[in-house]
């Protein structure tokens, strides 16, 4: 009964934080997108956005992490209605599985065609370039929070996945497919770690993304996932330190063509969704 109850409150405070949303924006989203670490330029082809900072909306959450600004953007691309989270939250933050993905359930109500969710990773292959993309084909729980080992967790590709592995090509973006790591953080991985995370065939690590992942299982929203390469991970560069700032610049030094992807993205399937209609 008390699951029962949380539930439903959990569901009644989603309502009320989207009925805050449409307070200020015009139509439902199209499109939905989750701006990771430091991709946060995106916002710059936005014209006319509507902003609508976390911190003003009644019962939701705060980021307290650098390169999250903390706030729902709408706007359009060419005639397509977006919504972008510019800003997500951690578990490092204090917060549960379930408060990660709130903003899963948030683009759950609007229903969209599709939602991007975006990250910067470390890189884990030597013979890829930092500023390539991933496609994340598989998740690799590495948190060791429910089990004693890695979890691999696969990705059905839908016809957007396999879309947008043509729309990178097309744009001659350097778009992999590979295996995203999850890891707690905040404290970036050892040496050690990392080659662990190797031996158990992950392509690329972070601290966020896989419970969104896992929220949009739990949701059934059509949702997919890329990571931006803003460094290599630890002991892959010989006296090579990882820190914040570096995956910031990373991203930074990727945002011309991370934008350029996810306007391609947008501008297509929009197309397409809009044909069959």
């Amino acid at each position: 009964m008390k699951l029962l109850a949380d539930n439903l409150l959990q569901k009644m405070k989603i309502n009320q934080i989207v009925n805050y949303l449409n307070e200020y924006i015009p139509e439902k989203p199209k499109i939905c997108v989750v701006l990771g670490s430091g991709l946060n330029s995106f916002k710059e082809n936005l014209n006319d956005r509507i902003d609508i900072p976390y911190k003003n909306i009644p019962g939701f959450l705060t980021t307290s992490v650098r390169g999250h600004e903390g706030m729902f953007m709408f706007s359009y691309i060419g005639d397509t209605p977006i919504l972008c989270a510019n800003g997500r939250f951690h578990y490092y933050e204090g917060y549960t599985f379930e408060e990660v993905g709130s903003i899963m359930k948030i683009f759950k109500v609007f229903n969209p065609n599709l939602s991007i969710i975006t990250n910067s990773s470390g890189c884990l292959k030597l013979d890829w370039n930092l500023g390539d993309f991933m496609l994340i084909k598989n998740f690799l729980d590495f948190s060791f929070i429910d089990s004693f080992n890695p979890k691999l967790y696969k990705i059905t590709k839908t016809d957007d996945y396999k879309n947008i592995l043509k729309i990178a090509k097309k744009n001659k973006i350097v778009l992999h497919e590979g295996t995203y790591a999850y890891t707690m953080g905040p404290s970036y991985e050892t040496e050690a770690e990392i080659n662990e995370i190797i031996h158990f065939k992950g392509d690329a690590v972070g601290m966020s993304t896989f419970p969104e992942f896992l929220m949009c299982q739990k949701e059934q929203l059509n949702a997919v996932f890329i990571a931006c390469l803003t460094n290599y991970g630890a002991g892959l560069i010989k006296n090579q330190k990882v820190n914040h700032s570096d995956v910031l610049k990373g991203a930074n030094k990727s945002s011309k063509n991370f934008e350029k992807m996810i306007i391609s993205i947008i501008e297509n399937i929009g197309h397409q969704r809009k044909q069959k209609k």
